[in-house]
């Protein structure tokens, strides 16, 4: 998974490797669920500026 943000600050979550347009990151697989837009505050060392971080999710199991 990868993070990136958008030119406007935004932040994703991307499934697959982003690629940049002229604005926004977007998956090349389409607008069909593949990305998940995250709170701005988190990650501000990623900017628009910055390639795509890789990231994995923890699973969490409760107790």
């Amino acid at each position: 998974m990868y993070i990136a943000r958008d030119l406007n600050r935004d932040l994703y979550l991307f499934g697959d490797l982003p690629q940049r347009g002229k604005e926004c990151w977007w998956a090349p697989a389409g607008l069909d669920g593949t990305y998940l837009r995250l709170d701005k505050s988190l990650y501000p060392e990623v900017t628009w500026d910055s390639e795509p971080l890789m990231v994995e999710l923890a699973t969490v199991t409760p107790s």
